[in-house]
């Protein structure tokens, strides 16, 4: 279960400037560098990295270790060592996006809500880990990896008789520089009719792993969601890290439309668009994740 994914320094690295449409179902959020408050942020975006991953590591090492601890026995290895620094570059992007997804959930209110991110999927990105354990075996570099399949982070709304009512998806992109196709796929994607995210039985048998009674809460509102169906509000949210930013700022200043929906969207209900421009967008998930090349 995660701790906590609010950022004391995101409002100080990012510019933020957000757009409304007139019915208010569509808002368009553009979110800039402040490079020099880059190193400001390091550390904590290395810290809200590592733990959005920690639950990913405790799968891996409970199959050597039955404990919800790191492995105290000298003698055994880590099943996930390397875990994720040792990943191609595009793979760490993908989850680098998913996680600034969550981020911008948590601390950017969309559509002025307190959304809530109770864990990532990333435990269930199977292809990925058989990569780590064959270089484990036999040192062969670790080839492109293909994307988790599911949402890629889901948020929630959650009133005091800890029910759910208002589910956030989130489709998230990441690229190093800027791809229109990444904006109208993710925008294909996020127009899905379905009310109840197909990830909730996995966030349910997550959650399960853990004792507090946090987690426990989350495990019996997640259910009844599940179970009881369509009894919530869905809101989207497209998220677009890209490393380039229109040439001609005067007059375009954000790859995505400003005023209304992007025309590869279809999902009729409110959305929100969030584009983030960062320097060097590679540069900086090298830092963050610790990449080993």
């Amino acid at each position: 279960m995660l701790k906590n994914i609010k950022s004391k320094q995101l409002s100080m690295w990012l510019q933020n400037n957000v757009n409304e449409s007139k019915d208010k179902k569509y808002r368009h959020r553009l979110l800039k560098e402040n490079k020099d408050k880059r190193v400001d942020i390091i550390e904590e975006l290395r810290d809200i990295v590592s733990e959005a991953h920690d639950d990913a590591r405790l799968r891996l090492r409970k199959v050597v270790d039955t404990s919800l601890h790191p492995l105290e026995n000298e003698e055994s290895f880590d099943p996930a060592q390397g875990y994720p620094e040792l990943f191609d570059l595009t793979t760490l992007k993908g989850y680098f996006g998913e996680v600034f997804a969550g981020l911008i959930a948590e601390n950017f209110s969309p559509f002025g809500e307190d959304w809530r991110v109770p864990v990532f999927s990333f435990r269930y990105h199977e292809i990925a880990f058989d990569q780590l354990e064959m270089y484990r075996l036999t040192g062969e570099k670790l080839n492109t990896i293909p994307g988790r399949t599911g949402d890629d982070c889901l948020a929630f709304v959650m009133d005091k008789s800890h029910k759910i009512n208002k589910v956030l998806f989130c489709e998230a992109k990441c690229t190093a520089n800027h791809k229109a196709s990444m904006i109208s796929d993710a925008h294909i994607k996020i127009s899905s009719m379905n009310l109840i995210p197909v990830e909730v039985r996995r966030l349910i048998d997550t959650l399960k792993d853990y004792e507090d009674s946090e987690s426990r809460k989350w495990v019996k509102s997640l259910r009844e969601l599940y179970i009881k169906g369509t009894q919530n509000e869905r809101y989207d949210l497209v998220s677009y890290v890209c490393g380039k930013s229109p040439v001609r700022s005067k007059t375009r200043k954000s790859w995505i439309p400003s005023n209304m929906p992007h025309p590869s969207y279809e999902g009729k209900r409110k959305l929100e668009a969030v584009e983030v421009h960062l320097n060097d967008v590679e540069d900086l998930i090298r830092e963050v994740y610790r990449k080993v090349d």
